[in-house]
């Protein structure tokens, strides 16, 4: 697809909508083809990220509540996505504080993506989690470091997976927020409950 850009003669190039990295721009001839980023001097708006953030948004919203694990407060003022992997200590940080987060008003939706791979003891365990008959206290109890009774069933791991690296997710745990932007690590409940507070301020 393609798309204008406030630069006259380039076109913002979208080989693959799915997927942040395949944003590029061409001279509407057709010559030149460019990678890189546009930066807004005046006011520092980075105009591709902005773009980036919009396919996030289209991928994360494909997953409705039956196909991610929530854990979510009374009432709910944000709410973010996190790709978290079992095996990861500072998902497991994360998950230790989720009463902190919703305490704050903020809503956790989990996909997986387990670093190691499909197929790998990560993901068995995020298999595990899934197909659990309480899937809430599963993810709790394996974040915790217990081993899970062994499940198999439908479950969608790999389609988490694969759209983690659609969004840019290169390690766990990985926050998402509604707006599509990127948060590349663990963050403190009182730390991103300031960072979307200014996020929705914008």
């Amino acid at each position: 697809s393609t798309s204008k850009t406030p630069i006259t003669g380039i076109k913002q190039i979208n080989l693959d909508s799915d997927n942040i990295d395949d944003v590029y721009y061409m001279t509407e001839d057709g010559k030149y083809f460019i990678q890189g980023t546009i930066i807004e001097t005046n006011t520092r708006r980075n105009l591709t990220e902005d773009s980036k953030s919009s396919i996030r948004q289209g991928i994360i919203n494909k997953f409705d509540k039956n196909q991610r694990i929530d854990f979510f407060p009374a009432e709910m003022k944000h709410h973010i996505t996190v790709y978290t992997d079992i095996d990861c200590g500072y998902c497991r940080k994360l998950h230790a504080e989720i009463k902190e987060y919703n305490d704050l008003g903020i809503g956790i939706s989990y996909l997986f993506w387990p670093r190691s791979g499909l197929n790998s003891p990560s993901y068995t365990k995020a298999v595990n989690a899934w197909c659990a008959v309480d899937r809430n206290e599963a993810m709790t109890l394996a974040q915790n470091g217990l081993e899970l009774e062994p499940k198999q069933c439908d479950n969608p791991v790999a389609e988490h997976y694969e759209s983690g690296n659609k969004v840019g997710v290169r390690g766990t745990p990985n926050i998402v927020t509604d707006a599509g932007e990127l948060i590349p690590t663990y963050m403190p409940a009182k730390n991103l409950l300031l960072r979307l507070e200014m996020l929705a301020a914008k």
